[in-house]
């Protein structure tokens, strides 16, 4: 598709102020338009991210009465993956990607609200109806981003990769910022004057003790006020709503390219039989899965029986602000590390700092003087977070470089599988238990990565080999003909 400059240059300014409510062909947006609608939907993201992480974050401390929190979050990403593989490539055929990514935002706040009246009537319907919204913005969000980016790659005559590459940067910038603002809203709005009364007495019940089963731990988190719990909710869901309108009022609807349905279900079709059929893949299933098993532990294990039980509530934020900031540091150091020491020596460091942070875990029982620890162990997390999870995307990014599309689309799949899996367990098994398996998955990931590694590197010194046999050989004809 080629754009003529010169036409773009005298766009008259009804084309350039053209109206939202229409739809606008790619070629014919400007680049100050292309960078409206990447700052437009940064911010927006972040504003949405910012309520949800923060509202998952403390499902299992705000709705711990028989598991109603964590088996919320069990079934959204348990509906997620489905609606994933069946139903959203279908309807992106249908919606384009700025109106699916409103009604996606949508269902964010639906879930949210929930925060008024948490009951199963409302948090379960809830968690499916944002499990449908989330696998479509998942998406929308991306496809759209790539669509500005190839046309800003068009405008300015630069490579289509590049400007994907950073555009992406931008936005995913924006959503790993709502770590803390979210956060930061959580523990002011829930901020007490004095801890909890009974924490000296009750120590014993929380950390690796800390089960949710048991009537005496859902008594060991001091719940918030009701009005708390009220200004909390309501800042998440008009948050929400306030990016929902700035999405509607000043982002762009864009055309598509017919046919998308067609591709996007040959698509959900060749991840399935990548995932089933590729030995690859096989081998990267232990360390995508564990990911999710990992974050989920964090968000729905580490928040309630390790901060929320024996610190409060009003920590939590403070105690995932501190994970996100150094997450969000120490992805760019081993970023810049990789080039030197390559993936398997950072994966085995972000395994150390992981083996590490579970097993302090399973030693360290809180104490009323000790809330700085957590700090500590969030910042653990968040070390070992930024140096595994990355290095897994990248693998899936090396390992499949002719369809690395399809290989990104099974990790995700994979990861949240793993999310589901975590939350789904999370009710049922005490910390100490799940803490084994996390250490177990971590054992089998790290072998199963080192052994790709290990087969990746023999398969290369055969292929050059071979090509300097080959090259040894025509040689020696080249020398033998002349001869002759």
């Amino acid at each position: 598709m080629e754009i003529n400059v010169e036409n773009l240059d005298l766009k008259s300014e009804a084309e350039k102020n053209t109206s939202d409510d229409k739809t606008v062909d790619l070629d014919k947006m400007s680049r100050k338009i292309i960078l409206k609608n990447l700052l437009i939907l940064s911010f927006a993201c972040m504003l949405q991210f910012s309520a949800f992480n923060s509202f998952a974050n403390l499902q299992s401390s705000l709705n711990k009465e028989e598991g109603l929190g964590t088996t919320g979050l069990a079934l959204l990403y348990s509906v997620m993956v489905l609606t994933s593989l069946f139903i959203a490539p279908i309807s992106m055929d249908r919606i384009s990607t700025k109106w699916i990514m409103v009604w996606s935002m949508c269902t964010y706040i639906i879930y949210t609200a929930t925060g008024f009246n948490p009951t199963w009537y409302t948090v379960i319907p809830a968690s499916v109806i944002i499990g449908i919204g989330a696998a479509h913005f998942w998406l929308a969000m991306p496809a759209y981003v790539i669509d500005i980016a190839k046309s800003y790659a068009q405008v300015t005559d630069t490579v289509d990769q590049d400007r994907v590459t950073f555009f992406f940067g931008i936005v995913y910038a924006a959503i790993y910022t709502s770590n803390i603002w979210g956060n930061l809203f959580s523990s002011m709005v829930f901020r007490q004057e004095r801890t909890n009364e009974t924490l000296e007495s009750k120590d014993v019940h929380c950390g690796p003790s800390y089960c949710p089963y048991r009537k005496y731990n859902i008594s060991a988190i001091v719940p918030p006020s009701q009005t708390q719990v009220y200004t909390y909710t309501g800042f998440c869901s008009g948050i929400t709503a306030f990016a929902i309108l700035l999405i509607i009022v000043f982002l762009t609807n864009i055309s598509t390219d017919s046919g998308k349905s067609q591709s996007a279900c040959k698509q959900s079709r060749m991840v399935a039989t990548h995932i089933f059929r590729s030995r690859d893949q096989h081998l990267l299933f232990c360390s995508s899965i564990f990911s999710g098993l990992a974050n989920g532990f964090v968000v729905g294990d580490f928040t309630s029986a390790y901060i929320s039980c024996p610190y409060g509530i009003q920590n939590v934020g403070l105690g995932m602000i501190t994970l996100g900031v150094v997450q969000s540091i120490f992805s760019v150091v081993f970023g810049k590390l990789n080039q030197y020491i390559g993936h398997i020596a950072i994966f085995t460091f972000g395994s150390m700092t992981h083996a590490s942070f579970y097993i302090t875990l399973l030693l360290w029982h809180p104490l009323p003087n000790q809330s700085y620890i957590v700090h500590v162990l969030a910042a653990i997390a968040g070390i070992s977070g930024a140096a595994n999870e990355p290095v897994i995307t990248a693998l899936h990014n090396l390992y499949f470089v002719e369809n690395k599309d399809i290989a990104l689309s099974s990790f995700r799949l994979l990861n949240s599988i793993g999310w589901a899996i975590s939350f789904a367990y999370s009710n049922w098994l005490c910390p100490n238990v799940k803490m084994y398996i996390l250490i177990g998955g971590l054992l089998i990931s790290l072998a199963t990565l080192i052994y790709l590694d290990v087969k990746h590197r023999q398969t290369r010194r055969r292929s050059e080999k071979q090509t300097i046999m080959e090259k040894d050989t025509v040689t020696e004809d080249l020398i033998s003909n002349q001869m002759l």
